[in-house]
């Protein structure tokens, strides 16, 4: 089963891609000024390409509490949940921003925004893949 992943921003969306075999996460694109109805568009196209899945990271505080962010995210998967063949679940991302940008800079990407986001959102997505393998198929 192909996974989406996506990283929620104010501004922009990182998308990234499962292979699949929903083992590996790779960073597909940065979507730029999206609303909930243009994330749900763009979802429903990938969906008729074969993706079964998509991962909205949640962004929690250190202490577990949700914030304005949260209440984005939250808006997006919302907006995702009905359409048809595509389950839709929450995982906690925090600090996937910081590990990007870590992961960036030393590949010698960290000038390029754009990577950032695409980048955290397969960060996002490779978390959750490997919490599933860990317990089994949900």
């Amino acid at each position: 089963m192909r996974s989406m992943g996506l990283d929620i921003g104010g501004r922009r969306v990182g998308v990234a891609l499962s292979d699949p075999l929903g083992i590996h996460a790779y960073p597909l694109e940065t979507l730029r000024d999206v609303d909930p109805e243009g994330l749900r568009a763009y979802v429903a196209e990938k969906a008729a390409e074969g993706v079964q899945e998509v991962v909205v990271g949640l962004p929690l505080t250190m202490r577990g509490k949700e914030g304005e962010q949260a209440a984005l995210a939250r808006r997006y998967a919302e907006a995702l949940r009905g359409l048809p063949a595509v389950a839709v679940v929450l995982w906690d991302e925090r600090l996937s921003t910081v590990e990007a940008k870590r992961r960036l800079r030393e590949a010698g990407n960290a000038r390029r925004r754009g990577k950032v986001d695409a980048e955290a959102a397969s960060l996002v997505l490779q978390s959750y893949l490997d919490g599933k393998r860990k317990v089994g198929p949900h």
